[in-house]
C-alpha cells in the first residue's frame, strides 16, 4: 500500500503518513488512530506498541458476529469450525 492510499483510505495526506512512518510525528488525534487500527484490523494497544495480540480486533470482530447470530446459527458455525480444525489437522495426501 503506497502513502497516498494509505492517507486515502484514513484521511490524511502522504506527507503527514511520511511523518508517521520515519518516526517524525506520532498521530495524536484518536480518529486517526482508530482509522488505522481499523484498516490494519489490529487493536489501539496493538497499534500503540502495548500489546503482542495483533489479531484482538478481528478476534473482537468476529465475537460480536457470532453473538449476533441466532442460536441454531451459531451452533451451524460451531460445527463447521470444528470441521475444519479436523481437516486442517489430517495429514493430505499427494
Amino acid at each position: 500500500m503506497t502513502q497516498s492510499h494509505l492517507g486515502q483510505a484514513v484521511d490524511i495526506s502522504p506527507r503527514m503518513i511520511s511523518f508517521y512512518e520515519s518516526g517524525n510525528h506520532f498521530p495524536r488525534d484518536e480518529v486517526i488512530l482508530k482509522r488505522l487500527a481499523d484498516l490494519f484490523e489490529v487493536s489501539l494497544d496493538y497499534l500503540l506498541g502495548h500489546s503482542d495480540l495483533r489479531e484482538e480486533a478481528s478476534l473482537k470482530k468476529l465475537c460480536t458476529t457470532y453473538r449476533a447470530l441466532p442460536a441454531t446459527d451459531r451452533r451451524t458455525v460451531m460445527e463447521f469450525m470444528e470441521f475444519l480444525a479436523k481437516k486442517a489437522d489430517k495429514p493430505r495426501r499427494s
